[in-house]
């Protein structure tokens, strides 16, 4: 006889009471796997009928070979319990006895499978594997920052911006100013110096306008001030954002 996993008493406190021995029940099986079991109906009432179902999530892995056993006093009912090769590791459920043509229904927790260990050894590797990245990581970090410290900023922003304007003119950066992060490619290189020549020239025309005596200079109507204004702004907003760039 196969083993008996659950035993459920009726009619032993009320007319079609029903009662389970264990409140739960863990069968544990691999996917693919299949065992039999038995469940003892006891029956201290009068001959009846019983019904057998389960949830919705044991469907097709809890098979009863009789599923409305007639009761007398005692029966055996044998349980087929399978887990697909595909299946879930572990599954949980419900069986519920139904007595008294469906006036009482009750269940009792199924767990149908075995908990892997897997996962568990595999976070804890992942937990590992990230303890050595952080001391890496930190180590990386220690490392690079004296080579971060041995490159101070100038002084002052007019020295970074005096410096910045000789490379740009030279129209490549030193040897060791080429080992930085930051590179200006030859693309940028055009844009830059338009940007250096329309400043200067705006500048200098600016400055000519205020030193020259009134018989010298030179009319400006409102329209080509704003114009000047415009490309005086424009030029100088554009060089400043490459110096932030380059810091």
């Amino acid at each position: 006889m196969q083993q008996t996993f659950q035993n459920v008493i009726i009619n032993r406190q009320e007319i079609n009471s029903i009662e389970f021995e264990k409140e739960s029940v863990e069968i544990s099986l691999s996917p693919g796997g299949e065992e039999t079991f038995e469940v003892l109906i006891t029956n201290y009432g009068s001959p009846t009928h019983i019904h057998f179902s389960v949830s919705d999530e044991l469907k097709g892995q809890i098979i009863f070979l009789r599923d409305n056993p007639y009761v007398l006093q005692k029966e055996y009912v044998s349980v087929v319990a399978r887990i697909p090769q595909e299946g879930r590791v572990l599954t949980k459920g419900q069986i519920y006895i139904t007595a008294g043509y469906g006036s009482r229904k009750k269940g009792f927790p199924v767990q149908l499978g075995k908990i892997d260990p897997k996962p568990q050894e595999h976070s804890e590797d992942e937990s590992h594997a990230g303890n050595q990245e952080d001391e890496l990581s930190s180590q990386r970090s220690s490392t690079t920052l004296p080579i971060k410290l041995s490159h101070p900023k100038s002084g002052n922003d007019f020295g970074g911006f005096s410096s910045f304007i000789h490379r740009s003119f030279k129209g490549s950066f030193s040897a060791t100013e080429r080992k930085s992060s930051i590179h200006i490619s030859d693309n940028e290189k055009l844009p830059l110096n338009i940007a250096f020549g329309g400043f200067l020239l705006l500048a200098c025309l600016f400055f000519l306008y205020f030193i020259l005596p009134s018989g010298l200079q030179f009319k400006v109507s409102f329209a080509q001030s704003v114009l000047f204004s415009i490309l005086f702004v424009t030029c100088m907003i554009y060089i400043l954002l490459k110096i932030a760039e380059e810091s």
